[in-house]
């Protein structure tokens, strides 16, 4: 089977590309033949620069249409697997690849399709203002793209224009939602159902679990206002009898959780680790803690966590209370608020009860993200789209409607 694996890249690498990368390693681990597509956010700086990326919803340049092209012809994938095509590639891949009768996978990372904001998030707090919006103009009055309503009208506008031509109900064979919650959205955005496929992603190698001696929690991500480091933070200067909480990460908070590691004798700032160190931080703390405020994909620290068998609290919201399991293998508080989290810190820790939960939270990841279960599901939906698009395309063209 030949694989032709398409990804735009971000000027700033997180979760998604890691997934990616991981997802690439696994299949050419399993004798799948994988070719990639790569390209790079990197020119886009400035407003001028930001409107061309718009624009580009509309169609790729003629390079990189011809850039598409050429690799289709050459390679003569089996199938298309689609990451992120935003901003550079653009929707055409997928009208191309259905002219070139080759099935096209996308798994949608975010919630792109349905808002100019991938994340459904907007002064601080969740908005879906424009799912199942005709015009979507609350992402436009918000400048929920990059700042600017220009850019924000250009590729609303774009955007809507796929859905009105009928892109992705008729040039991707099948969508990958990482979740049960994510694949509800894309429902309710107007993606066809029958069309979605859940595939949670994975951490492979296994990194098998850790020992949970270090007495401590740890946040591990991007330093920013939808991660909810400020309900952490607020949550620490309110418990000053709270175990020790270490933070890992960089990002535009970064002045306030150095402040805050500054005052809080129980709060330590390490800045950016090493994905091995971080599962070594991980494997030995008491809990992993996610308090994000907004609708996340599918967080690969939770996975990570739940590999080295460490629990994870967690927001009541988005995927996470598909992905933890209350007062199993983690526990759930109200999104946003701090005074409920450091309650339910203070229950927990001093009963031992996160040091119960380990066993339940290895087993939930030998049960769903392990490498092996997401090789199955994924090789499954690649034979599902090419047997269809045989059956498809086997049709005389007389026959077709």
């Amino acid at each position: 089977m030949r694989v032709l694996v398409v990804h735009n890249r971000y000027q700033q690498p997180g979760g998604e590309d890691t997934v990616v990368d991981a997802e690439v390693r696994l299949l050419d681990t399993h004798g799948i033949e994988v070719e990639r597509l790569d390209v790079d956010n990197d020119s886009i700086h400035g407003v001028h620069a930001k409107i061309q990326a718009s624009v580009n919803l509309f169609v790729a340049s003629s390079a990189m249409n011809e850039r598409v092209s050429a690799t289709l012809a050459r390679l003569h994938p089996d199938v298309v697997h689609v990451h992120n095509w935003f901003p550079t590639l653009s929707p055409s891949i997928f009208r191309q690849c259905r002219k070139a009768n080759i099935p096209v996978v996308h798994t949608l990372h975010n919630y792109r399709l349905l808002c100019v904001n991938p994340n459904l998030f907007r002064d601080g707090h969740v908005c879906e203002d424009c799912i199942g919006s005709s015009f979507r103009v609350s992402g436009v009055i918000h400048k929920c793209y990059r700042g600017s309503r220009m850019g924000s009208a250009v590729t609303t506008a774009s955007m809507l224009t796929q859905w009105a031509g009928g892109t992705w109900h008729r040039s991707v064979d099948r969508f990958i939602a990482l979740t049960e919650f994510a694949k509800l959205k894309l429902v309710q955005g107007g993606l066809p159902e029958e069309k979605i496929a859940v595939k949670q992603n994975f951490v492979d190698p296994d990194p098998g679990p850790g020992p949970g001696d270090g007495g401590y929690f740890i946040f591990v991500g991007r330093l920013s206002e939808e991660k909810g480091l400020r309900t952490l933070l607020e949550c620490w200067k309110g418990g000053p009898q709270l175990p020790l909480l270490r933070i890992v990460g960089t990002g535009p908070l970064q002045p306030e959780v150095a402040e805050a590691a500054a005052v809080l004798n129980n709060l330590e700032w390490l800045g950016s680790k090493s994905s091995s160190e971080v599962l070594q931080l991980m494997g030995r703390a008491k809990a992993t803690l996610c308090p994000s405020l907004c609708y996340e994909g599918m967080p690969r620290v939770v996975i990570e966590s739940l590999a080295v068998g460490t629990p994870v609290v967690g927001s009541n919201n988005g995927c996470y209370p598909e992905m933890i399991a209350d007062g199993e293998s983690g526990a759930l508080f109200s999104t946003g608020d701090a005074g409920g989290l450091r309650k339910r810190l203070q229950d927990l820790a001093p009963k031992n009860a996160f040091e119960g939960m380990r066993h339940m939270a290895r087993l939930q990841y030998e049960a769903k993200y392990t490498g092996e279960r997401n090789m199955s599901l994924i090789l499954n939906i690649y034979r599902d789209v090419m047997l269809t698009e045989r059956q498809i395309y086997s049709v005389p063209a007389s026959s077709e409607s």
